[in-house]
């Protein structure tokens, strides 16, 4: 999933241009989750939730490697941190089902914080009048992990994933929906096909 991105960064140049924010919150509720798997001993959600870990730094990497303008993005990763810390921390504090349950809890409540990228890619689209800083192998991704972790959240019954990975996934439709609406300035978008927008501008 990253690669596609990170060429199209070394394509440009640069990422200048794209959200920090949707490469840092996604980071926060895996971290959750992982923990989560560490306390459950799920090995579902621990092998899964850090290979996704591993692909994020690499993107965050990656990122911070093409972005001209780091200083936002230290700040964020260093907040991402403390967060981490305080909330680990604090579930720490519990033993048992409690301590299973307080960090369920966290983890859902980091998935719906985490969803603060996707929102912000949806307005900022919506203010340019393109989805051209929104990458669609991204998006489609994102789509099939939804579905799988909906399908997860349903068998394990646990309703605060369920509740927290069905609000991505509505945001995750809304997004792709956009293509149709706002398409890309340069490209054009794969599978759906609609784009790119510059011979309308010229």
């Amino acid at each position: 999933m990253p690669i596609v991105l990170v060429l199209e960064w070394h394509k440009r140049g640069s990422a200048d241009g794209f959200s920090s924010i949707s490469l840092v919150m996604p980071t926060l509720q895996m971290a959750c989750w992982y923990k989560y798997g560490l306390i459950t001993n799920d090995p579902f959600n621990i092998y899964l939730n850090f290979i996704q870990l591993c692909i994020s730094a690499v993107f965050l990497l990656s990122f911070a490697y093409y972005q001209p303008k780091r200083t936002f993005l230290v700040l964020q990763l260093s907040i991402l941190g403390a967060t981490l810390y305080l909330l680990f921390s604090f579930v720490n504090l519990f033993e048992g089902h409690e301590k299973v349950e307080k960090m369920s809890a966290m983890a859902a409540t980091a998935q719906l914080l985490g969803l603060i990228g996707p929102v912000n890619d949806l307005k900022r689209a919506i203010n340019f009048g393109h989805t051209e800083y929104i990458p669609a192998s991204i998006q489609y991704a994102l789509l099939l992990l939804n579905i799988k972790w909906l399908i997860y959240a349903f068998y394990v019954a646990n309703h605060y994933m369920l509740l927290a990975t069905w609000t991505g996934f509505v945001i995750n439709v809304l997004t792709i929906g956009l293509y149709f609406i706002y398409p890309p300035l340069t490209w054009k978008v794969p599978i759906i096909g609609t784009g790119p927008q510059e011979k309308k501008i010229e």
